[in-house]
């Protein structure tokens, strides 16, 4: 059984905390945070031990992972520090807040030696990862196109955009749209090389204040000519709505919604079916909910990789290569330009 560190104990680290208490393979052995409160709520509720540092737990040599869902700021660090201690490291996105740091933490955890594991749950998402899988086997043949949906039911970011702004603007690509490069990656068997992006605000008078953006199409280009889609969006007021389409030379594929249930109503009106699957009706955490069997999924992965020795599906080059594409879509952005890169 492995032991896991958890490095932040909020939203997404408590997420994680109940994937690890109910898997049979893993322990959730300590948490480090500087909210006690919150750490004390984990730690009690799945078992745990409280370490008052990071520093602590690096050295107990029971912890066999570490998994960082701290703020941003902290993530390059921390996963730098649990590779030279010999941990397997779990990072949530992003690795670093910039290029030059990313690139310093994949080479010192891959000198390290360390299993490494980027925290990109989308591609895991049962109807996505079999999608997936569909391309990977040849099923539709040749790739010419792909078109990703990603509406989100309601405008969660506001205070980041205005915490990041300045030093990180246009928190649409970085925290939303970085996922959907990730999916991009997943699904095609070449690296884009290009990416076009044109963007609004239009959902919230807030944003547009802010010179921030809460819709945005983007357009990418592989080397061979692959052409893949990307819409992004604050304001879906109908639900959650995460579609893939992928067009190949012998068909097309498409990953689509679910309703909460199956239940579809007939009158002489017409029919009426549930809305899409988000969560309870406040749509709280509506992405925690669309997506829980793949943070289950990502974990089994992990595990999986650990314990065989091979390498992880998803690891930190992968992070690092989807924040190229995330600082290639904002200098677009901001020049107007396409903008080639390089994976």
């Amino acid at each position: 059984m492995l032991n896991f560190c958890i490095v932040g104990t909020g939203l997404m680290g408590t997420r994680h905390a109940h994937n690890i208490f109910e898997n049979s393979r893993s322990n959730l052995y300590s948490v480090v945070d500087t909210n006690l409160q919150a750490a004390k709520y984990v730690a009690e509720t799945y078992g745990a031990k409280i370490e008052p540092d990071i520093y602590s737990a690096l050295n107990d040599e029971h912890v066999d992972v570490v998994m960082i869902t701290s703020p941003a700021s902290s993530h390059c660090e921390l996963a730098i520090s649990a590779a030279r201690a010999g941990k397997a490291v779990f990072c949530e996105k992003p690795l670093a807040e910039n290029i030059r740091d990313a690139e310093k933490a994949i080479t010192e955890i891959s000198e390290a030696g360390v299993p490494s594991w980027m925290g990109f749950m989308k591609r895991f998402e049962p109807s996505h990862y079999a999608l997936i899988e569909a391309v990977s086997s040849g099923e539709i043949g040749e790739i010419h196109m792909v078109m990703i949906t990603n509406r989100d039911p309601k405008l969660t970011l506001l205070d980041l955009m205005r915490k990041n702004h300045e030093s990180a603007p246009y928190s649409l690509l970085r925290e939303s749209t970085v996922h959907d490069f990730d999916l991009v990656r997943a699904l095609l068997l070449e690296e884009p090389t290009q990416v076009y992006v044109e963007a609004s605000s239009m959902v919230d008078e807030k944003v547009k204040a802010l010179d921030e953006i809460d819709s945005a199409m983007l357009t990418l280009k592989t080397h061979s000519g692959t052409l893949i889609h990307i819409n992004n969006y604050y304001g879906a007021c109908y639900g959650y709505d995460q579609r893939i389409e992928v067009v190949g030379s012998k068909g097309m594929l498409r990953a689509e919604n679910g309703p909460t249930t199956n239940l579809v109503k007939y009158t002489p009106d017409g029919s009426k079916h549930d809305r899409l699957f988000s969560g309870p009706p406040d749509m709280e955490l509506f992405f925690q909910h669309k997506y829980e069997k793949a943070y289950l999924k990502e974990l089994d992965l992990f595990i999986d990789a650990i314990e065989s020795g091979q390498k992880p599906v998803v690891t930190v080059e992968d992070g690092y290569k989807a924040q190229v594409m995330v600082e290639a879509s904002v200098e677009s952005l901001k020049t107007g330009t396409v903008v080639q890169f390089k994976l």
